[in-house]
């Protein structure tokens, strides 16, 4: 009886962590940024999809002088941008504001050309403009 108790409980806690890891892995999730621009004085928020999620990250336990490390972040694979027109800007200033939205997610290097690569940002839905609309 106790083989099979601890095959059960082996399988189940197998099943917990695969489904853990799942929740946590690279995926596009809903989230609030800040649609702004220097000429508008307003900010907007807008939902989106962005991708979040942790990537695995393998690193060697003994090093040599040429190791490298190469930390995989959760990014962008697929990707459609829509276009969204900021209220209040004076007239002159063109008030479109194009943003990116999730279609699928990957885990790459992190591409600072497109990427806030930082440890820690200001985050997404902060606004440097006082004026906020919904």
């Amino acid at each position: 009886k106790k083989p099979l108790v601890v095959a059960c409980f082996l399988l189940a806690a197998t099943l917990c962590a695969s489904r853990r890891s799942n929740s946590l892995a690279c995926h596009p999730v809903n989230a609030t940024i800040a649609a702004e621009k220097d000429d508008c004085p307003v900010c907007m928020t807008i939902t989106t999809s962005i991708c979040s999620g942790y990537c695995e990250t393998k690193e060697l336990l003994w090093k040599t002088i040429h190791s490298t490390f190469n930390q995989r972040v959760c990014t962008y694979k697929e990707v459609r941008y829509e276009t969204m027109l900021l209220q209040g800007c004076p007239s002159g200033v063109n008030p479109s504001f194009t943003y990116p939205v999730a279609i699928s997610c990957h885990c790459d290097l992190c591409k600072t050309d497109s990427s806030d690569c930082t440890v820690q940002s200001t985050g997404p839905n902060s606004c440097s403009n006082q004026a906020i609309f919904a």
